[in-house]
């Protein structure tokens, strides 16, 4: 995403939000947005920053429908123009740092309870709410079915065409169409069973201040589909290390739960997660994060897909 420079945010949120804006702060740049931490009377917030406005109004939806005591979801307090190409929110800041600046021996005394939100919200109740897949801003899926979906590889956020992307950028398209057949073979232990699925679980969008998890953020990826694929989604991004996947396995167990075609369907959502980032990773020009993301499609095979 282009710069945003620190000057333009001051000015923006002392004239749209409170002339008492200060201690502006550049927290993050991702593919799709900044971030600005900022504070108000000594209350602390974030000031996001994106082309995308939809990602900012699933966040205001999940506030409103998923939240509560064991799901912390920052209040969004405001959404709207930036400048005529950006869109900005401004949430409350929740105490601590994201999973992905902590240390590894750090992390490990808060899975637990990272496995329990993300519990609570596969246990959140869905039916209210039509399709499979990406939901739109009304919490609706927009494919017909959790397999449909899968098989789309849709990405919101990208339009290409592989052949072409194959001719003019690194994409090595049999590849490609190598780890795809292993995924439409696995795609069948996939239950067609309707949760709320983050879709980005932690790293990023979960915080913690140490000793719990204070926030569960950017909901801009959620899906209504297996509950399993958030597990798949820890395992898969885990560049610790970390087996989030047996961790949450010997989890289940301990709560008596036994999870059928486990280890298909965890197969089959990360290749899924790798297949989804070829392309925009080649698209972005991004050689070393394509590198990585093969190797990793690599090592699911593995017994310990790693």
């Amino acid at each position: 995403m282009e710069p945003i420079y620190p000057v333009q945010v001051r000015t923006f949120l002392q004239n749209n939000f409170d002339n008492q804006a200060s201690a502006i702060q550049h927290i993050g740049t991702g593919w799709w947005s900044h971030a600005y931490a900022f504070t108000v009377d000594q209350q602390s917030f974030i000031l996001r920053v994106s082309a995308i406005e939809e990602d900012f109004q699933k966040d205001a939806f999940a506030l409103k429908h998923f939240s509560s005591p064991t799901l912390p979801i920052p209040k969004v307090i405001q959404i709207g123009r930036f400048d005529d190409s950006h869109y900005f929110a401004i949430t409350e800041r929740c105490e601590g740092k994201i999973i992905a600046a902590m240390d590894e021996a750090d992390i490990y005394p808060i899975i637990p309870e990272l496995f329990d939100i993300a519990g609570e919200i596969h246990s959140i109740n869905v039916s209210p709410f039509g399709g499979w897949g990406l939901t739109d801003v009304h919490g609706n899926g927009r494919f017909e079915s959790w397999h449909q979906y899968l098989l789309s590889l849709y990405d919101q956020k990208f339009t290409f065409d592989l052949h072409d992307l194959a001719q003019r950028t690194f994409f090595e398209l049999d590849v490609y169409e190598t780890y795809l057949e292993e995924m439409m073979r696995l795609l069948p232990y996939c239950p067609s069973e309707k949760y709320l699925v983050h879709g980005d679980y932690g790293f990023d969008n979960v915080v913690s201040d140490g000793a719990r998890i204070t926030g569960v953020l950017d909901w801009a990826d959620d899906l209504l589909g297996d509950f399993i694929y958030d597990i798949a989604y820890l395992d898969f991004w885990s560049v610790e290390d970390i087996p989030y996947g047996a961790l949450w396995q010997n989890y289940a167990a301990s709560r008596g739960e036994k999870i059928p075609q486990f280890e298909e369907r965890m197969r089959c959502y990360m290749l899924y997660l790798g297949l989804r980032t070829l392309p925009a990773a080649a698209i972005k020009g991004n050689r070393k994060f394509y590198e990585w993301t093969t190797k990793r499609l690599q090592s699911i095979k593995r017994p310990s897909r790693r």
